[in-house]
């Protein structure tokens, strides 16, 4: 697999990129990765928009003869060189039984958060002055299903009573899942710079009675990832959902990653990220269920790649 030195692109393009990498353009909650820790920085580097479109015009126009549109998108999917938001939940969650909370919503796909700031008259006058088939507010992206990749990052763990051990996750009634939210760019997500509330009941205020045939009763294989049941050790888990991800639900390695890892095997096999559309946002949301169970969110961040 082609591999581009990701860690020079600061130095290559220019070492104030940071702030436009680190932009403000996606959380519910809090987007600024620039809060990470100097070791977590040193780890990992995030190309922003203007990287990857750097990198796109050198390849088709600067190197020798130039390489056509569809091989520059071939390398930068190889090397997975895409621009990508962060979301993180603000501070810290205690979901008790029965009362489910939204952690955190993503800003629409391909959106920038001050662009859903706007006011409506401003969107209002730059769509009749544009063209229909381009919307001027969203950036750049590839196809109608721009998305390549969700990574999840979790630190949490249940009410407790023992420790971590094999099998954890069976009989385990506290987990995480996602709820994509279509056309969320329409839906008013941010007023006056405050994040609404647009799904039933974000945070959990009313206690619901699920009955049996209840889709939300039980994780049902489609949780992101449960916490180990009844184990009070804080667990911290990156999960990864990629767009050629392709692990069959009813295979052998689905059930084995459901039962070793704590993940819903029905969430395996990529759909999700290849059917988010632009403009569309996901909610992460912290479940318990049945008297005694509690799940604390210690930490919560998803963060978007798309591509460009």
């Amino acid at each position: 697999m082609l591999s581009l030195p990701f860690r020079l692109r600061r130095g290559l393009f220019g070492a104030n990129r940071d702030e436009e990498n680190n932009s403000d353009d996606g959380s519910s909650s809090s987007s600024q990765p620039e809060q990470s820790t100097e070791k977590e920085v040193a780890k990992d580097f995030f190309p922003s928009l203007w990287d990857v479109l750097k990198v796109r015009y050198l390849l088709q126009w600067k190197i020798r003869k130039g390489l056509p549109p569809e091989l520059v998108d071939a390398v930068i999917d190889a090397a997975e060189y895409w621009p990508s938001t962060v979301h993180e939940m603000e501070g810290k969650r205690r979901v008790m039984c029965d009362r489910d909370q939204v952690l955190l919503k993503t800003v629409p796909l391909c959106y920038d958060r001050k662009v859903c700031l706007a006011p409506l008259w401003f969107s209002s006058a730059v769509w009749r002055l544009t063209s229909r088939d381009q919307n001027p507010n969203h950036s750049p992206h590839r196809t109608v299903h721009p998305c390549r990749k969700i990574v999840f990052h979790l630190s949490s763990h249940d009410q407790g009573g023992g420790r971590a051990r094999e099998d954890m996750y069976h009989g385990s009634w506290t987990w995480f899942d996602t709820e994509v939210i279509r056309e969320a760019h329409t839906k008013k997500m941010y007023v006056d710079g405050t994040e609404q509330e647009i799904l039933e009941d974000e945070l959990g205020y009313v206690k619901k009675h699920f009955e049996p045939s209840d889709q939300l009763l039980s994780p049902r294989s489609k949780q992101v990832q449960m916490n180990g049941a009844r184990v009070s050790e804080m667990q911290d888990r990156v999960i990864t959902w990629h767009y050629l991800d392709d692990v069959a639900a009813n295979s052998t390695e689905a059930y084995h990653i459901e039962r070793t890892e704590g993940r819903g095997r029905l969430m395996l096999d990529g759909h999700v990220v290849r059917e988010l559309q632009v403009g569309d946002s996901i909610a992460l949301w912290g479940r318990a269920r049945f008297t005694g169970w509690a799940n604390y969110v210690d930490r919560a961040s998803v963060r978007i790649f798309w591509a460009v």
